[in-house]
Parts: C-alpha cells; structure tokens; sequence
C-alpha cells in the first residue's frame, strides 16, 4: 500500500522555460532555519505554468534565502512569499521529497 502526503512549503526558486516554469524548488522553514525540499517538476498544465511564472517573477531575488545554499545554476531564486501545496509520497534519508506533485499555490 502506498501512502500520500500532503504538505504547504515555501517556494525557494523555479526553473525558467519558455512560457512557464520548468520545475519548483520547494523549501521548509526549521526553527530560523530555510531548507531545500528538492525539486517539484509535475502537477500543471502550461496555463497553471504560465500562472505560476507571472506570480513568482514578481518575488525574483539576486541570490537564494536558504541557510545553506545549495548549487542550482539555472534556478531562478524567489523571495519565499509563495507556499506550494505539494503532494508526496516520502522523504528521503537527504530529506528530499520523494515522488513530489504540485497541487496549487497561494500567498504566504
């Protein structure tokens, strides 16, 4: 039996594609702490693509807000106001979201 889980976490960063985004990069607050969550690449169509990428390029910032920056060269870094309601199967033992989906967006 598989199970599902279902949780909010801040968008860090996107991967930019010609009319939308290509991936997100989901984050989770820890104490004072901002960590990387992995990679959510699934879950739109190219309107909600399209929809996503207008709403965070309002938020792009010149450098991450993670406590402990990770390599990405083509992410394009967000202030984290946006929250991703993503669902997932688990977290790996790197505590990466394992088999993530996107299922909406909303304001912090």
């Amino acid at each position: 039996m598989k199970t599902v889980q279902r949780e909010k976490f801040p968008v860090i960063g996107f991967i930019k594609d010609h009319t939308g985004v290509a991936a997100l990069y989901p984050g989770k607050q820890e104490g004072r702490e901002l960590r990387y969550m992995g990679k959510v690449g699934t879950g739109w169509n190219r309107a909600t693509s399209a929809q996503i990428r207008k709403a965070l390029d309002t938020m792009v910032s010149p450098k991450s807000k993670l406590t402990k920056p990770v390599k990405k060269p083509k992410a394009a870094w967000v202030e984290p106001s946006f929250v991703a309601d993503i669902e997932y199967r688990d977290i790996t033992s790197e505590g990466l979201l394992r088999a993530s989906s996107f299922k909406g967006l909303s304001k912090k």
